[in-house]
């Protein structure tokens, strides 16, 4: 799957914005970035499972909903959130300690 240039152009905007904001470190990360991020990421990817799960939940009963592609994407979205929660610790514990 190619990644749109609006797409990127978009994160680099909001990458470079998030600078901007009064951490005391307007030409390097904050040391919470990387927890930050993670954090956002996180809860994107849980709201995106809950949604394949509704979906999967409604495949049984509409025959245009593909349950096994719906499995496919439960399953990976799971694994992105599984991922996500190991970075967000050590994130955490980066920032924090």
């Amino acid at each position: 799957m190619t990644v749109r240039r609006s797409k990127a152009a978009m994160g680099w905007l909001a990458e470079k914005a998030g600078r901007l904001k009064p951490n005391g470190h307007l030409l390097s990360r904050s040391p919470l970035s990387d927890l930050l991020e993670a954090e956002s990421m996180l809860l994107g990817v849980v709201g995106k499972t809950a949604c394949w799960r509704t979906l999967r939940i409604l495949a049984d009963s509409e025959p245009r909903l593909p349950a096994d592609r719906l499995d496919t994407l439960l399953e990976r979205a799971e694994q992105q959130s599984a991922v996500l929660e190991e970075l967000r610790s050590a994130a955490a514990i980066r920032a924090l300690s």
